[in-house]
């Protein structure tokens, strides 16, 4: 195993646990913005599309060892996920972004967190 592999398991071992955190955050922020806005809510959904933006970004640099490994990830659908959810948070419409993290990026972070588990083994 080359370095740049070596590099890629080790950040893979670090979305595994760090998705363990940011899943269920994107599940309460979900609910938040249906309706159970709190006085943080939208300094926690900038925490959270930070969060999501290092998983895609984890994504991005893992694609062909992640890929290797397992089917999980749809990129095109990871793509429309990410312009979905531009246009919701361009939208400001609560329940609009509500519904892109619960339809597209669950599912992607779930898939993500699936795959890498699968490579790291």
């Amino acid at each position: 195993m080359d370095e740049r592999e070596q590099l890629q398991l080790e950040v893979l071992q670090e979305l595994i646990k760090y998705s363990e955190k940011l899943i269920p955050a994107v599940s309460a922020m979900i609910e938040e913005l249906r309706g159970n806005e709190q006085s943080d809510t939208g300094e926690f959904l900038n925490e959270i599309i930070n969060g999501i933006n290092w998983e895609i970004e984890v994504y991005n640099q893992c694609a062909p060892l992640l890929s290797a490994s397992s089917s999980y990830i749809d990129r095109k659908a990871m793509i429309t996920a990410v312009t979905n959810l531009g246009q919701s948070l361009g939208s400001g419409n609560n329940q609009q972004v509500a519904a892109c993290l619960e339809e597209d990026f669950l599912p992607f972070l779930n898939n993500l967190t699936l795959a890498a588990k699968v490579v790291v083994g």
